[in-house]
Order: structure tokens, then sequence, then C-alpha cells
């Protein structure tokens, strides 16, 4: 009876994010709190001008051959491709997975004369040039959002953080949107847009603002309860059809039981992606060791000054505390994050996930690798062939 009744909220979903069907949103599956997995939107390049490059379907063919315990899927457009972890419960878990991952799909990506890179944004494609990959729910979007639709070939890292409940749930969304913007600084890799230099350490990040469900979730949503209704009142308008329409930076995502944090570039490494994961779990941990207990500011203004930083000075770059009001450097915010949450942590491997986090700040993090590339008489076309380089090496701490 129960696996019909989820079989019926898969179809109606399905249907809803199509836009062949009503407005529907799922109930919340129970979690456990703490639990993560972690999904990498990845380019696909031609291996001699590290443009993008429309393979995307061949390798995802070739994957389809694969058993194996992560799932790929395709993207918006021909030239990315998404990955997406299991269930994991530590920092080792995800770097093996992760790795894993890599090495799978660069093979595949080989076979079919391309190659794969991390990163937020590739640096001289023109959306115009794009094509949207042949499912309905990505025509759907083109029909519905235009030429955004093609625009938003850009690459992030999302991580789900199991929430145990869903009125929880709403709760550590507000905690950890308030700490969002860190993680654009730490993640933030696309110093280039549309082959000029952006001026911004993550020029992905002022992409997704276009979308018209952007943002952060509302401050006076308290309840599960209060979310479902707010969905009611959006979807009655015609706004939303899905979960999906919330472009939100932090999300609940009730058909898995978590919530989603959706601001990172992906990472140009995997292992990096592993230790950003696991901070952004440990923080929820955290959250959830007090329970009751909310922001005492909302404010929207002051998260989009501290987004807005983050993407333009990455890790040298100030944070406002909102709790606070104080400013702060985002390197420093962060290492007394990490060194608080080691006190508590119960993952063996997140001593190792600190020193990856350490190894991610230096000298600028990845947008100050790939700027110095630039100052050195690197073109753009090197740009991408680097990043892609230093992502298919795979494991190693040291700069590339």
């Amino acid at each position: 009876m129960n696996e019909t009744l989820n079989m019926d909220a898969a179809a109606a979903q399905a249907q809803a994010v199509s836009g062949k069907g009503p407005a529907f949103l799922p109930d919340f599956k129970t979690s456990t709190v703490g639990t993560m997995g972690i999904e990498l939107e990845l380019m696909v390049l031609d291996r001699l001008t590290y443009d993008l490059f429309p393979a995307a379907p061949d390798i995802l063919r070739l994957l389809d051959k694969h058993d194996k315990p992560w799932v790929h899927t395709p993207e918006i457009t021909t030239s990315m491709l998404e990955v997406a972890t299991s269930i994991l419960q530590s920092f080792g878990e995800a770097r093996e997975q992760l790795e894993h991952i890599r090495s799978t799909v660069q093979r595949a990506a080989f076979e079919v004369g391309a190659a794969i890179s991390g990163g937020g944004a590739h640096p001289f494609q023109r959306w115009n040039e794009q094509r949207i990959y042949p499912k309905e729910r990505y025509f759907e979007s083109e029909r519905k959002y235009g030429y955004l639709a093609k625009l938003f070939t850009v690459f992030g890292m999302h991580v789900h953080i199991g929430a145990g409940s869903a009125d929880e749930a709403v709760r550590l969304c507000a905690w950890l949107t308030q700490r969002a913007p860190l993680f654009i600084a730490l993640s933030s890799n696309s110093p280039c847009w549309q082959g000029e230099v952006s001026g911004f350490c993550s020029s992905r990040s002022n992409v997704v603002g276009a979308f018209p469900m952007s943002g952060i979730q509302p401050a006076e949503l308290r309840s599960w309860q209060d979310f479902r209704d707010y969905f009611g009142r959006l979807a009655g308008f015609g706004i939303v059809n899905s979960i999906k329409d919330f472009y939100w930076d932090v999300r609940p995502k009730p058909e898995y039981g978590t919530i989603e944090l959706r601001v990172l570039d992906t990472p140009l490494k995997p292992v990096y992606a592993a230790a950003l994961a696991c901070y952004a779990r440990e923080l929820c941990l955290e959250f959830a060791s007090q329970p009751g207990r909310w922001p005492s500011n909302g404010s929207r203004e002051l998260y989009t000054w501290n987004r807005f930083n983050a993407a333009r000075d990455g890790v040298d770059g100030s944070w406002i505390d909102p709790e606070t009001g104080v400013a702060l450097p985002v390197a420093e915010v962060i290492r007394a994050d990490l060194e608080r949450l080691a006190s508590r942590s119960l993952d063996p491997d997140f001593a190792q996930a600190r020193v990856v986090i350490e190894d991610l700040m230096k000298e600028g993090g990845q947008a100050g690798l790939l700027r110095r590339h630039l100052a050195a008489g690197g073109g753009m076309n090197d740009l991408a062939r680097m990043a892609s380089e230093v992502f298919e090496a795979g494991e190693g701490l040291g700069r590339a």
C-alpha cells in the first residue's frame, strides 16, 4: 500500500514538474538528521578547444552500463550532466565515492572525445549556442523562462542534509541560509563570464537571481504547515507548480526528507566537494542540537549584501553576522566555525576535511588560482583546459 502511494506521489510530482499536471507538493519524508548527499553539475568539454561540447547524451548512455551506488542524470543543456552520491555519513565516505564518480565519468567522457571539468561557469561559452536537453521538463523550462533557460548553463554543487522532520527542515533552512554566503565564498571559482573577466570570484552566483522565485525562504515561515500554505497561495496564482520552482539558496526537499544548500560553484576537485559538504553537515548538526531556537535576524537586505560580498570577493571578503551585526573576514568566520565544530563532531574524518578547507582558502581560493593564471597571460581556452586538468587529476591537496 505504501509503495503504491509513493508511486502515485512520484507520478504526480513528475507531472507537476513537467507542467503537464496540477501543482503538487509531496509529504515530507522522514529522515535521519545529518545524513548527506552531494550533487555535482559537471561541464562537458571538447578535448581540442575546451569549449563546451554537447556530448552529455553520449556520456550518459555509457554510464547507464555501470552498476554503481551513485546516479547520473541529464541537465538543462547538452553540454552539462549531473551526478549525485548515495546517502553518506562522513567525509571519508564522501571523498571515496566522489573520487569513484570522477574516474568513472572521466573514462566515459574520454570514449566520446570529451573532457570533464568542475567550475561554476565556463569562461568563454556563449549562452545562445547551447542546446536544450531533449526532455519534457527542460522544454517546459525553456517555454516558461525563455532565454534564461540557456543562460542557466552554469554549474553548481548542491548539498542535501537530512532534517529529521518537516518542521525541523524549515528551521534548519533558516539557520543554514544565514551561513550560505560563506559557502559561496569558499567554493567561488568562476571569475569569467561569456569571455570576459567579470570582477567577481563567482560570476555563477549572479545568474540565479534572474529567476522569479530566487532568493531565500521567507523569515515568517516557522513550520511545514506554514510552508504548505505558502506553496498553496503561490500555486493558486500560477507562480509555482512544484518544489523545483523554488530557486532559493537553501530550500526544503520533501521527497528526500532533506534541506538543500544550492549556492556553491562546482569545486575544481572532488575532494573539495566532500569537505564543503561535511562543513555544511556539521553546521546542521549543531543547529539541530539547539531545538526551538530560530535566527533573530532574517533580514533579506542583510543576506543579499552578504551574498554579494561573497560572490565578489570570495574568501578574501567579509561577512556581517546577522546575530551580532559585526562584520568579520570570511576566512576568520570559517576557521572559527571549523574549530568549534571539530570539538563536537562525531565524524572520524572531520579533521581531514578541515585540512582540505584550509588548503581551499589559500591565496584567494580557487578563484585566486584562476585569476593568477589570467594575470600571467593565460587565455580563456587555457583557463578552461587548466580547470579540466585539475578536476581530472583527482585526489591531492597541493595547489595546481
